[in-house]
């Protein structure tokens, strides 16, 4: 009876280790899983004494086309290859010749020649994409979605632009820019459109590598990527591995429409891509609820650009005991002014300030002196010298007792010449003149293309400079030079 008892245990344990064996996975699956199969060979020594058979090697394929264009990879590069100012000879597409500018700083000297790199596949054929539309803007230090793009907190030509690609006619696509509407801010190069194979495609996906070349212009917004706390750029990788689309960080913001989102550093240039797919199925059908868009979103940075790029000289003729000066009401100029313009560039707040030393005369040069040791009545003093104009309006003199700088834009410490205020950006043109104003019988300067209904200064009119030199009694006749330096200065962060 013994025996037959531990027959019985023994027996009983077996069963419950075959009952648990049942809710056990050896590969690690959890309960609900699909269970492991084990697959089995097939052939005739198998069958001939098999009461089941397996077949394993066909597949079930599933196939989803995408009514949005997908966005497999982009980006913003600039052109490394030789430059000239003004070039008109458009940039070549060897890639050896372009490097990534996208959560990273590029020049503006209107010799850089930027793209756009992009790659689309549409599911239902090319002839669906019908625009690619490419716009950026400056964020003016915020974290947007893309609603400040012109608006009236944000104009200006070189605070936004607008490219195009469009294919509605089915004949023949075309690039080119609707904003700058005159091109002179910006300047349009080349398009590249090249048909490649989209690995995760159907039979009738189209896939296309395009690229976009524009040039920026010398007062194309200055944008840091920060705002002088020391913050630097966040950058996420923009990634396709055969066909499949990624990204760390953010990324990716829809898999679906694979739209990408990345728009993370203040002070810096937001550009959104947008292509929109007509939305007709490649079966034959149409979507009803088409047109259908996928975008980017993504930042780049622009270092700062600050030149003077003309002055003019001024002359004062006049006696002794008299007040002189550039302007045409000066007895000796008969009429006409000697007031001067200053052409200046600078693609952010900007502060102008002048100085001059004592003015030596022409004979003391000749003999070799210098204001260190020339005679007290070959030298003029730079007190007697007054200046006005930029948009200051008031005249102001240099003195040896602190004013040795006089601001023409802006503000400054006028012993030292560091700015203390700077005038607004420029929204519109290349360059900036002392003489938007057209005063003292001169023509109003303006940037090419401009007029001072369509400028859209953000400043005070500028003025002409005008010199005005009190001569004192006695002073030795002739003619007294000195260099005139104006000191130009983007505010940085």
């Amino acid at each position: 009876m013994k025996k037959i008892k531990e027959k019985k245990i023994v027996s009983t344990l077996v069963l419950l280790i075959l009952v648990a064996a049942t809710f056990v996975s050896f590969t690690g699956q959890l309960p609900n899983q699909t269970p492991f199969i084990v697959k089995a060979g097939n052939n005739w020594q198998d069958c001939s004494n098999n009461a089941s058979a397996w077949h394993n090697d066909t597949y079930l394929n599933v196939t989803i086309e995408s009514k949005y264009p997908r966005i497999l990879w982009y980006d913003i590069q600039k052109y490394t290859g030789a430059k000239t100012v003004n070039d008109t000879t458009f940039p070549d597409n060897i890639e050896s010749n372009w490097v990534s500018i996208r959560n990273n700083m590029t020049e503006v000297d209107n010799a850089t020649w930027l793209r756009f790199v992009i790659n689309i596949s549409s599911d239902q054929g090319w002839d669906n994409i019908e625009y690619i539309n490419i716009s950026g803007w400056h964020d003016n230090g915020t974290l947007d979605t893309g609603t400040d793009y012109n608006n009236s907190a944000n104009q200006g030509s070189n605070r936004n632009f607008f490219l195009y690609y469009e294919n509605t006619t089915n004949v023949t696509a075309f690039y080119n820019i609707s904003w700058p509407s005159n091109q002179t801010e910006l300047t349009k190069g080349n398009f590249t459109e090249t048909v490649v194979t989209d690995a995760l495609g159907l039979t009738t996906t189209e896939t296309h590598n395009l690229t976009f070349q524009f040039k920026p212009g010398y007062q194309f917004r200055y944008a840091p990527g920060a705002d002088g706390t020391g913050l630097t750029w966040t950058n996420y990788s923009v990634q396709n591995t055969n066909g499949y689309p990624s990204s760390d960080g953010t990324g990716i913001l829809d898999y679906e429409t694979t739209c990408w989102e990345a728009l993370n550093n203040t002070w810096s240039w937001n550009l959104n891509v947008t292509v929109q797919n007509f939305g007709e199925s490649g079966a034959g059908g149409t979507y009803g609820d088409g047109p259908f868009k996928s975008w980017v979103h993504d930042e780049f940075g622009i270092y700062s650009y600050t030149e003077v790029v003309s002055a003019g000289d001024a002359s004062i003729q006049g006696a002794p005991g008299g007040n002189y000066s550039t302007n045409s009401s000066n007895a000796f100029n008969s009429g006409v002014s000697q007031n001067v313009s200053v052409r200046t560039r600078s693609n952010g707040n900007y502060s102008l300030v002048m100085h001059i030393d004592d003015l030596l005369h022409d004979a003391a040069a000749t003999l070799g002196y210098t204001l260190a040791t020339a005679p007290a009545h070959l030298i003029l003093d730079n007190d007697t010298i007054w200046v006005r104009g930029g948009t200051l309006t008031t005249r102001d003199n240099f003195s040896d007792s602190g004013v040795y700088w006089i601001p023409l834009y802006g503000t400054c410490d006028q012993a030292t010449g560091v700015a203390l205020t700077y005038e607004t950006h420029e929204v519109n043109g290349t360059c900036k003149y002392t003489g938007e104003a057209g005063d003292d019988s001169l023509s109003a300067l303006y940037p090419n293309y401009y007029a001072s209904g369509t400028y859209g200064s953000q400043n005070a009119q500028s003025h002409y400079i005008e010199f005005t030199c009190d001569i004192p009694l006695g002073q030795w006749a002739g003619k007294y030079s000195t260099h005139v330096y104006y000191h130009l200065k983007t505010e940085t962060v």
